[in-house]
């Protein structure tokens, strides 16, 4: 093996790098979380193959493909992406004076909503499948719950950031695609709740519903937060608001 901290080749049975003393353990554990982190994106990017020409029906196939355990990991692995796409695009469709001085603008606070502002969708699904599932004794995993709410989530956030690279200019153009992705989402919300969960479609069409209207109200909650709590901040530094 080699160390991951100078590169330096070390004997399976050497407990520290000879070269820089770093312990092997660590560079085992550091190759181990590497290992994993590769994997995970390789199944996450095939089981996005899978059913991206078919979200709908081809979810649950994919799920089945994975396995529970690798279905947690997958499902992680399409929300730090929804989180990314919501973040970069509503970054991109702020104003360009806005842009320059953003962080100072928002603070370390409002920093931090807006990362709790783009993780609330996909801790709410997952929250939301969990709850129902719990609550009706439903056969369904975490796994599929977090595959399920990932999943679900990538065309709305995908729809985010296009909407950020079309800019506001467009509309027209980012109210389609808005539509089209809320519809798509709801879909595979309820595919995934009944066909991986296990859940009735009777409690299908209760939770999802219960689940999007919860997201929305916590994201608003977490947006006005934002705005009104940077609001004295942008005056002090500049911006006429």
């Amino acid at each position: 093996m080699f160390c991951q901290r100078c590169g330096t080749a070390i004997a399976d049975s050497g407990l520290a790098c000879p070269s820089c003393s770093a312990p092997a353990a660590q560079t085992v554990h550091a190759a181990t979380i590497a290992d994993k982190v590769k994997a995970t994106s390789k199944d996450a990017l095939a089981a996005f193959r899978s059913f991206a020409v078919n979200p709908v029906a081809g979810l649950q196939p994919a799920y089945a493909a994975l396995g529970d355990a690798k279905a947690l990991r997958t499902g992680v692995a399409f929300g730090v992406v929804s989180v990314v796409c919501f973040l970069l695009g509503g970054y991109l469709m702020l104003p360009p004076f806005m842009r320059e001085d953003l962080f100072r603008f928002l603070g370390f606070g409002g920093v931090m909503k807006c990362l709790l502002f783009a993780v609330v969708p996909f801790v709410c699904t997952v929250a939301g499948s969990a709850a129902v599932r719990k609550m009706l004794s439903s056969e369904g995993t975490l796994g599929g719950d977090c595959f399920t709410s990932g999943a679900a989530l990538l065309p709305v956030s995908f729809c985010m950031l296009l909407a950020g690279i079309l800019s506001l200019g467009n509309l027209e153009a980012i109210a389609a695609l808005s539509v089209f992705a809320g519809c798509v989402c709801i879909l595979m919300l309820f595919s995934g709740y009944t066909r991986i969960s296990k859940l009735t479609e009777r409690a299908g069409s209760i939770a999802v519903p219960s689940v999007v209207i919860l997201g929305t109200w916590l994201a608003k909650i977490i947006s006005t937060s934002v705005l009104t709590g940077s609001g004295s901040s942008g005056m002090n530094s500049g911006f006429p608001f």
